[in-house]
């Protein structure tokens, strides 16, 4: 079961997706100077992760209804899992030093799983959903954007505390998304849903794409 109005919002975090890594790649290639440590180009990225992982966990309601569906997650885990595996393989060929090694396809692989268990028992949601908030921005148990975990650096580092949080935003609102008239009225764009359905496909060719394409650029500007 597919809810359109998840769709078109993870539609939408895909066009912002493909806008920052544009974005990003023209800095890495020095077409521009932009600052990508404050502003708006660092709380971009995390907007867009949040929005993806809330889609994550509004989801789960559809899919896991008063029980676990253990076939579907099964299946989805597994192609997260090798898609996942794909992106730390490739960048640890391209990018050796800042390798992603837990980026945003394995938070949602291990939230999922872990959102899954959750969905059903909303009172046990709840009260994680407050206890990682309280111990993130309360008593000051911190995991920064990118880390040194290991000592290493990475290109996407999205652990799964505290951001589990945001995936326990949807599992806790999903419920009720549907019962928003503005929401139930809402009839979004063809092209927006059409994104949301295929953005593990986008994700995994976009950035490839992109960075190439300017890559090619770059030679015959300089």
């Amino acid at each position: 079961m597919r809810a359109n109005f998840l769709d078109a919002l993870r539609g939408m975090a895909v066009v912002w997706m493909i806008i920052f890594h544009a974005a990003y790649d023209m800095k890495m290639l020095n077409f521009v100077t932009w600052d990508f440590s404050t502003g708006f180009w660092y709380g971009f990225p995390r907007v867009i992760a949040w929005t993806f992982l809330f889609c994550v966990g509004a989801s789960l309601n559809f899919v896991h209804r008063d029980r676990v569906n253990w076939k579907s997650l099964v299946k989805r885990s597994f192609k997260l899992a090798l898609a996942a595996g794909a992106v730390s393989l490739g960048t640890y060929v391209a990018f050796p030093s800042q390798w992603i090694y837990f980026g945003t396809l394995h938070c949602i692989l291990v939230g999922s799983i872990l959102g899954a268990l959750v969905v059903n028992y909303r009172s046990l949601a709840g009260i994680l959903f407050i206890g990682i908030l309280v111990c993130q921005y309360f008593l000051g148990y911190d995991i920064k954007w990118v880390s040194s975990v290991l000592q290493r650096p990475s290109l996407d580092f999205i652990p799964i505390y505290p951001w589990f949080w945001a995936i326990l935003t949807g599992v806790l609102i999903g419920p009720y998304l549907s019962r928003i008239t503005l929401i139930k009225d809402m009839k979004p764009r063809k092209h927006l849903n059409f994104l949301g359905r295929h953005s593990l496909k986008i994700y995994l060719i976009h950035q490839p794409l992109i960075f190439g394409c300017l890559w090619v650029i770059s030679k015959f500007v300089y």
